[in-house]
């Protein structure tokens, strides 16, 4: 059951996945299970890794900054704050910025619980050796997203933009 709260600012939980960073107080935990609340902060020429997800949609919004995406077959280079982007389940989909400037998403995540996909992540990412791609396969795969390898290398390539 959902309950009235307030999180203050350094009580929300911050996890980065390479250079991206998602800060999250409401959270599946916190909605019972409906839906997952982030802040994603995607610094300067930084690609947010390619992706579909196959049990959740996600709703965002560009608060600062500029950012670019690709949903499916479509592809937005520059998409200003205060724009807004429904990235349905089952539709691949990439977000980056190109900038020299960070960019600010909201990003809400139905049902929730996307956010331990990234507590179980983080730790994979800062590994190495032969194993790592099995481990990071897997649990993509336990998520139930796949995840556009082809894609990263064509944004990559097309808009000087890293991981």
């Amino acid at each position: 059951m959902t309950i009235p709260m307030i999180v203050l600012p350094d009580d929300a939980n911050v996890i980065s996945l390479f250079d991206v960073r998602f800060r999250y107080g409401i959270a599946s935990g916190q909605s019972d299970g409906t839906l997952s609340m982030l802040q994603i902060t995607i610094p300067p020429r930084t690609l947010v890794k390619p992706h579909m997800h196959t049990r959740e949609d996600e709703y965002s919004l560009a608060v600062s900054g500029t950012v670019g995406a690709r949903l499916g077959d479509e592809t937005v280079e520059e998409i200003p704050a205060g724009s807004w982007l429904a990235k349905p389940r089952s539709v691949p989909h990439a977000m980056w910025n190109a900038t020299s400037e960070a960019a600010q998403i909201l990003e809400v995540v139905l049902p929730g619980g996307i956010e331990r996909y990234f507590e179980q992540l983080a730790p994979v990412l800062r590994e190495h050796g032969p194993e790592w791609t099995t481990r990071y396969n897997a649990l993509a795969e336990e998520f139930g997203l796949t995840i556009l390898d082809d894609w990263t290398d064509e944004l990559k390539e097309k808009y000087g933009i890293t991981l």
